[in-house]
């Protein structure tokens, strides 16, 4: 298991606290995945006011997942808080917190270090917070099946819960769990519509090379789909130049790691993609 000393003082300072019950809820997103690829646990964020920062702490299925790590790049946060960002971010998890369960937990202050400004996360519905990536076991009799992944409260060395800070006051939000289901698919990287492995520059001409100079045809439908809209256009290719250069959002998922797309059998298909495992 993976200890943070900065964590335990943050949960400390915050279990000094009052601890109130508020109607903010925060959840899992459902999702896809394929046996031996990597599944991502999406926390969402419904907040009434504004926030300082947060703890999201979530349990799984231990003979399904292990943990591999949680981050906030590209995600809805990342573009509410701009021109700031969070200024402090730590985590700890424990693939056998106890038989059968892996847990994991994160914390993020958005105003951590001076200058302080007083920046806070704005009142909003169903904004992505921060994003739990796990290795999906491979194996195939998986397939068909689904596992939930889960909000937790109440454990971890100091206990820790979901928690939104308000004023310096700690609120609990309700909590959902989230479901991922294990499909046979291809598994890709939303945005190489050239299936080099890697999202740059290349893309974008590759695919302006299909649409107007008899270009190569994407292998991959659903990676060239970098807006996600389930249809390969120009539209792609103005995200993509947005996201490399413009500071636009990140391509949905799966990215930035190989994965299945989350639409499931409503997905746009992928016939070959030769860059993921």
């Amino acid at each position: 298991m993976r200890h943070s000393y900065v964590i335990a003082i943050f949960v400390a300072v915050l279990s000094i606290a009052s601890v109130s019950q508020a109607q903010d809820l925060m959840w899992i997103d459902d999702s896809t995945a394929i046996p031996g690829a990597h599944a991502e646990a999406i926390v969402r964020l419904n907040n009434q006011l504004h926030i300082q920062g947060f703890q999201s702490a979530i349990s799984w299925d231990s003979n399904i997942f292990s943990h591999v790590s949680e981050d906030t790049s590209g995600l809805d946060i990342e573009f509410l808080l701009a021109p700031f960002e969070v200024e402090f971010f730590t985590s700890t998890y424990d693939d056998n917190f106890e038989p059968g369960i892996g847990w994991a937990a994160c914390a993020a202050i958005f105003d951590f270090s001076p200058p302080f400004s007083g920046q806070t996360l704005a009142p909003g519905t169903e904004n992505s917070i921060v994003r739990f990536t796990l290795q999906v076991v491979a194996d195939n009799a998986l397939i068909g099946s689904c596992s939930d992944v889960s909000p937790v409260n109440g454990m971890g060395q100091p206990v820790i819960h979901n928690i939104l800070t308000i004023d310096g006051i700690s609120t609990m939000p309700e909590l959902l769990a989230g479901t991922v289901c294990f499909v046979d698919a291809v598994a890709f990287i939303r945005g190489d519509g050239n299936d080099d492995g890697t999202l740059n520059l290349a893309d974008a001409i590759f695919l302006i090379n299909y649409f107007f100079a008899d270009g190569l045809i994407p292998s991959c439908s659903a990676s060239a789909d970098a807006n996600s809209d389930f249809t390969v256009d120009l539209g792609d290719v103005i995200y993509l130049i947005n996201h490399q250069f413009l500071d636009g959002p990140a391509p949905g998922s799966p990215w930035p790691d190989c994965g299945a797309d989350p639409a499931g059998e409503s997905a746009i298909g992928c016939a070959n993609y030769a860059n993921c495992p």
